[in-house]
């Protein structure tokens, strides 16, 4: 349509408009119309020489309030009052915009668009974040036009949040976060923080996954050692990031060439409590100083109740070392035990301890989540009464429960079918741990090494892998395992191994 120029003096509100519309200051067009003054023209009759306006009456109020314009355009209609309204109204149809298009509008006006992320943050001001007064190297009149263009009243540290989560959601917009600012669902503030915990758990996943191949691809080594381990500062060189063990329990079973301590047979449990911390204070005198411990422990119920894991706990807290948590491990097939006027347990505990003072690696076990995927759910709600939202990822942290059979003598057996052990710990309580609390590249040991259990389990973790046992039987059944594990030999080639190794024993002994 045809435009004309009208001078304000000769623009009124139609009568009509006035009795449905109270105008009231509009700072953003006010904005508007400072720096983009002949961009939309205002709806008007004529009557008796003056221009009714029908729509565009805050234009006209914003044009006075500017103070420097002495007209307007204008399109004028020829039609009658009774019109007019059903006029107006069609008019004022218009179709909201989304929120999407207000940033890609916001990005074209700070000149963002084909820009690389270096240039964008520049633009944007990214590094201080939180400035309400910093305008980046777009500059200040660029973010004013860009919020009031966009009929966006906030500051420029609020522009720069949304800008973030549009960002992101260009990549990844399975949580729709820009939907739900546009339909009100979250404020900016919210959605921004919601997009961080989102990168939070997208960086934590990267993490896992990449530990993961390269624990595939890691060469290591492993050393078993024939001793006790009340002694090991043999071992003081490899500072070992983490131990894993299962300890003799108290009275359960009689081990083949424990030497002469005997260790788990002792007369009383203070006994076995302080033969227990001779064990530990030879374990932390060769840990890194970041080290994590973990003790598979099972409780003695002969001769009743004894509190042994209890008095457990006292002692490596005595010998200094820092208790993270305990996971209770349920044996879903074990042997069953009778005791009088009690239920039959089939539980066992694993303590998880640091050196004093010890920043510890936690990238924990995952399991999937129900919905098995990434999404926005409702927290409960503020003392406001507002709603308060979470991310949750496809996967989330494992329980510190844990619940297996007891071990399946295969996972040892199928190395040496000869070979007997009487109690190793299923390799899925190892790898709950181990995944963890280790690395790839770190150093591990098992001080009750026994079956090689732990052994496995760290090498697959692409850990080295340090074993020591007293039991001449365990430490060659280890070492040959190990060795295949690693494929390094043949089982022809390892048979001829133990044969030298087992002739060069008798010659020393000779």
């Amino acid at each position: 349509m045809e435009t004309t120029r009208v001078k304000l003096s000769e623009i009124r509100i139609h009568p009509l408009v006035l009795k449905i519309k109270k105008y009231q200051p509009n700072p953003f067009i006010t904005f508007s119309m400072k720096h983009f003054p002949k961009k939309t023209a205002v709806i008007v009759v004529l009557r008796d020489g003056i221009y009714y306006i029908i729509d565009g009456g805050h234009r006209y109020y914003s044009a006075i309030e500017a103070g420097n314009f002495e007209s307007l355009d204008c399109i004028v209609l020829d039609i009658p009052d009774s019109e007019i309204l059903n006029t107006r109204i069609t008019y004022n149809l218009k179709t909201k915009v989304h929120l999407s298009e207000k940033c890609f509008n916001i990005e074209h006006i700070l000149g963002l668009i084909g820009t690389n992320q270096g240039k964008r943050n520049d633009l944007l001001g990214m590094d201080k974040l939180d400035n309400e007064n910093e305008f980046g190297t777009a500059g200040k009149n660029r973010f004013e036009i860009a919020c009031m263009l966009s009929g966006l009243n906030f500051s420029s540290r609020t522009l720069r949040k949304l800008m973030s989560v549009y960002d992101y959601e260009k990549t990844d917009n399975s949580l729709g976060l820009i939907d739900g600012i546009d339909n009100g669902t979250y404020k900016i503030d919210a959605a921004y923080k919601l997009m961080m915990s989102s990168r939070d758990k997208d960086d934590k996943k990267r993490t896992k996954e990449k530990i993961k191949a390269e624990a595939v691809n890691k060469d290591v080594w492993f050393k078993v050692f024939n001793q006790s381990s009340v002694d090991l500062s043999n071992l003081k060189k490899y500072r070992p990031h983490i131990a894993m063990f299962s300890p003799t329990y108290r009275t359960m079973k009689k081990y083949r060439n424990q030497g002469e301590m005997k260790y788990g047979q002792e007369a009383t449990v203070e006994e076995y409590i302080d033969n227990s911390k001779k064990f530990i204070e030879a374990l932390i005198d060769i840990m890194d100083e970041n080290g994590v411990i973990v003790i598979i422990i099972g409780e003695s119920y002969s001769g009743g109740y004894k509190s042994v894991i209890t008095r457990y706990e006292m002692m490596l807290l005595e010998s200094g070392v820092e208790i993270i948590g305990k996971s209770p491990w349920i044996k879903s097939n074990s042997t069953p035990v009778i005791l009088k006027d009690f239920f039959r347990p089939v539980d066992e505990t694993i303590l998880v301890c640091k050196m004093k003072g010890a920043k510890v690696n936690f990238n924990p076990k995952m399991k999937k989540t129900k919905e098995g995927k990434k999404m926005v759910k409702k927290s409960h709600k503020a003392k406001d009464g507002t709603n308060r939202f979470f991310v949750q990822a496809e996967e989330t942290v494992v329980s510190n429960v844990i619940i297996t059979p007891v071990v399946n003598d295969s996972e040892y057996k199928k190395y040496d079918p000869d070979f007997t052990h009487d109690a190793p710990a299923p390799m899925d309580v190892y790898q709950q741990f181990v995944e963890s609390y280790t690395l790839p590249g770190m150093t591990c040991i098992d001080i009750f090494c026994g079956a090689g259990q732990g052994l496995e389990v760290f090498a697959r973790n692409g850990c080295n892998a340090i074993g020591v046992d007293i039991d001449p039987v365990s430490v060659e059944f280890c070492n040959k395992r190990m060795n295949m594990v690693l494929g390094e030999r043949t089982e022809s080639e390892l048979q001829q191994a133990l044969i030298i190794e087992s002739e060069d024993r008798l010659t020393a002994a000779a």
